[in-house]
Formats: C-alpha cells, structure tokens, sequence
C-alpha cells in the first residue's frame, strides 16, 4: 500500500512535465482584411480571428504573431523560424517538401483594381472627335474626293458645249462642273449648274445614286470609329487591359494570367506596393486576390480615387494553413485537429460569419 502512494506521488510529479502541451510558433502575413496590426500591437482580421477559434478547438498552444509581408512570411516559415503561417503559402509539389497543408480555408480568384478614368461627356464627345483623322475616316474622305473629281471630268466634257454655266476652259470650267456633282450628290443640287443634254442627265442619275452609297457608307464609319474611340476609354474586361501596366505580387500563377492578356505585369514586393503603384498612377491596375481587392477598393475611395473591379479567370486559388514538417514531429496529429476545428468551423457556419464580417464576396 506504500508503495501505491510512493507510485502515485511519482506519477502526479512527473506526469504535467511529461504531458505538457508543445507550443507552435505561428505567423500570418499583414494583409488588409486578413491581418491588420492597431496601435497596440494587437492584430484582428479573417486570418486572427480564424486561427484563434482553430487553436482553442484544437486545443493547441501558439505564440501568434505577424510575420510582414507574404514573402517575409515565407522566407520566415523555409528558415524554420516559424512552424505555421496562416495563408500566404500555396500548395505545391515543392512547398509539400517542407509542408503540410490543411483543408482550404477558402478558395478565391484574381481581381483586378483599376481606376476608373471618368470623363465628362462633352469632354469625352470633344476627344472622340479625333476619329475624323482616323485611317478609315481618311480613307473614305479620298474616295469621296477621287468621285468628285472623276465625275466632275465626265460632266465637263458632257457639257462644256451646252451649259453656258460651264465654261469650255478646263481650268475655270472644271471648278463648276465638280460643284454640280457634289451639289447633286449631297442634295440633288442647288439649281445654279443643271446638266441640259440627255447623256448629262443619265451621269446625274448615276452620280446620285453611287453618291448616296458613298455618303452613308462615310458616314457609317464615321460613327463607329467614333463610338469605338469613347468606348477605349471604360474598361470593361479583361480583354481591355492588353498592354496596359498592371502591378502584382511575385505570384507565377498571376503573373501568367496576366502574361496571357497581354498585360505589362509590374512586379512588387508586397501587396502594398502593388496597391500603391495604381494609386500613384505608375500602373494602370493592381492584381489583388478576391478576399482583399474589396478592402483596398474602400481605401480607394478614402484616398479620392474612382475605381472599378474586374473579375480575373482564375478562380479558383485555394488558401490553406501550412504547417512544417518538423511542426509535425512535436504531434502527429497536428493536421488532424486543425482539419477537423476547419470542418466543424464551416459545418456550424462560423466560417462563414467570419469571411462576411472581413473579406468579401469573392471568397467562399
């Protein structure tokens, strides 16, 4: 019976130090809406508050802490120095080398930020007056002229001989027989110059009618030169970005997406930088993930700036808590407990408050 006691007593001593818990050291990026830092110190955001409910479900110790930007966090995270990053870090054959991954804690696409450059309309009508110096434009305005000026030989040699309106000179006479064919092109003519023989009056039938398709058919491209150049100015889709600067981060993924458009990419180091080369106008746009472009889109606005939000093709990134091999070591069950907190987390919708209260709708 002593020696029970002497046992037990052993057992209470050494038992805390054996089953104390294994303490992860876990860092998430500084990203607007996902980990923001205030005053005093504290961090809030989707990521936060996600591991915060992820650890105390899988009752877990962690000292939490923003690690900076993306690629700080990475770069942290293969040095070993942290054992978990919450996003920031993608699955892939070579991050699987070092890393696990858990289910996705939500799954996003490529936006694009870009300013909306609205004019006003009669600044807009004024610009899209260049059209007239356009190539087409020009282009039908030398057939006009080439008509004019055919037609205008016909008529003189017709009836230099009967219209005493036309003089039989060709230098003084071909000036009137060409404003008969524009006067009879244009409105079936003025009354001043009027063709006399019958042959004359055949050409101003043909002159009338060649020169009521020539004029529509100026005029159509006209207009459509004229309604594509005010068009240049909205951006509509992607497809409008073509050799426009884009800004992003070091994201293969993004950077040939945008490769695939035609976009200029300017890469930068953090999203911050991406944010502020379309602010300060160095680059047309900004390449932001969905979960965030909302949260820049209304710093935008705060800073005075008209922006638009174009959907990218690819949509279908998937975010996930990454958790290094050697993490592992300390509990083999690690990935188990933060999968299984992630499911229970979205099957009592609690996930899903937390992506409404911070991130927007491109997320699910």
């Amino acid at each position: 019976m002593a020696a029970l006691r002497i046992l037990i007593l052993i057992l209470s001593i050494y038992a805390p130090a054996d089953a104390e818990q294994e303490s992860y050291k876990v860092g998430v990026p500084l990203v607007p809406g996902i980990c923001q830092r205030h005053p005093d110190n504290g961090l809030s955001g989707f990521a936060v508050d996600m591991w915060r409910e992820t650890a105390l479900r899988s009752s877990l110790k962690y000292e939490l802490g923003s690690c900076g930007s993306i690629p700080e966090c990475m770069a942290k995270f293969f040095s070993g120095s942290l054992d978990i990053v919450i996003i920031g870090i993608q699955p892939s054959r070579e991050n699987s080398a070092i890393a696990v991954f858990s289910r996705p804690v939500y799954v996003s696409g490529i936006r694009i930020l870009t300013r909306d450059k609205q004019q006003n309309p009669l600044l807009a009508d004024i610009n899209a007056l260049t059209t007239l110096y356009s190539p087409m434009v020009i282009q039908s305005m030398l057939v006009f002229l080439i008509f004019v000026l055919i037609f205008g030989n016909v008529l003189w040699l017709l009836e230099r001989k009967d219209d005493a309106l036309i003089s039989r000179s060709y230098k003084s006479g071909i000036s009137d027989a060409m404003w008969c064919v524009l006067a009879i092109k244009t409105t079936i003519g003025f009354g001043d110059v009027v063709p006399k023989n019958s042959h004359a009056r055949l050409l101003s039938i043909l002159i009338w009618l060649v020169g009521l398709l020539l004029i529509n058919l100026i005029t159509a491209d006209i207009v459509s030169e004229f309604a594509a150049t005010k068009m240049k100015s909205s951006i509509i889709g992607l497809e409008d970005l073509k050799g426009k600067k884009i800004a992003a981060v070091n994201d293969n993924i993004t950077i040939s997406e945008l490769n695939k458009i035609g976009a200029v990419v300017v890469v930068k180091p953090t999203l911050e930088a991406v944010y502020e080369e379309m602010k300060t106008g160095k680059a047309f746009g900004a390449a932001l993930y969905a979960g965030v472009v909302t949260v820049y889109a209304k710093r935008a606005a705060a800073d005075g700036l008209s922006v638009k939000i174009i959907p990218g093709r690819y949509n279908n990134r998937y975010t996930s808590i990454a958790i290094r091999r050697t993490a592992m070591l300390k509990d083999p069950n690690l990935l188990n407990k933060i999968n299984r907190a992630i499911d229970d987390m979205y099957e009592d919708s609690y996930m899903l408050f937390l992506k409404s209260k911070w991130l927007d709708e491109g997320s699910r």
